[in-house]
């Protein structure tokens, strides 16, 4: 993997294991990319250092922010996007839509409503990937692939897309799977 030189800003979540195994084990593909909830921008820019045509969305107006910066620090050029899911996309399609999202149960450990915000997937984890599988479907070609994380602490995790584990790894509280939709 090339070098990526990421720079934190406050109220943004920070890389950690869950960016670093999508960053390091999502497989070459070909076509252009949507990735919601840049966060950083860690992956966005990995992929646009790839060669892909990029758009990221986030939220939270730090992290679109955030993801500029570290786009032209690390010589990109992607489309920055902000907005809720899918929103400013309307109409649009892509080849690959990637996400690295909030997964966690709600808990009291995040002081900061931004960072639960990225972390917390609704009352069991799982709501906020459901919702975000019901509606890709309208917003990748028909040959495309979904790539994201799933974590084991998610619950009642039901879709209809056909999926397969890429690459998983286990940590003292959970096991964190980089997942193929399609």
């Amino acid at each position: 993997m090339e070098e990526i030189v990421i720079t934190n800003f406050e109220g943004v979540y920070e890389p950690a294991e869950d960016s670093w195994l999508i960053s390091k084990h999502i497989p070459k593909f070909e076509g252009n990319v949507l990735e919601i909830g840049s966060g950083t921008g860690i992956l966005s820019i990995h992929l646009a250092k790839r060669g892909h045509q990029v758009t990221a969305i986030d939220l939270n107006p730090k992290a679109v922010e955030a993801t500029k910066f570290n786009a032209k620090n690390n010589k990109v050029n992607i489309e920055i996007l902000e907005g809720n899911m899918f929103n400013p996309v309307k109409n649009r399609k892509f080849d690959v839509i990637v996400c690295n999202p909030p997964y966690l149960p709600p808990a009291d450990d995040y002081d900061d409503p931004e960072l639960a915000l990225a972390v917390e997937g609704g009352p069991g984890g799982s709501e906020f990937t459901i919702k975000f599988l019901t509606q890709a479907k309208n917003y990748v070609n028909p040959s495309g692939s979904i790539y994201m994380i799933l974590s084991s602490r998610m619950k009642d995790f039901k879709v209809d897309w056909e999926r397969n584990i890429i690459k998983q790894e286990k940590y003292f509280f959970e096991r964190l799977n980089l997942v193929h939709f399609f």
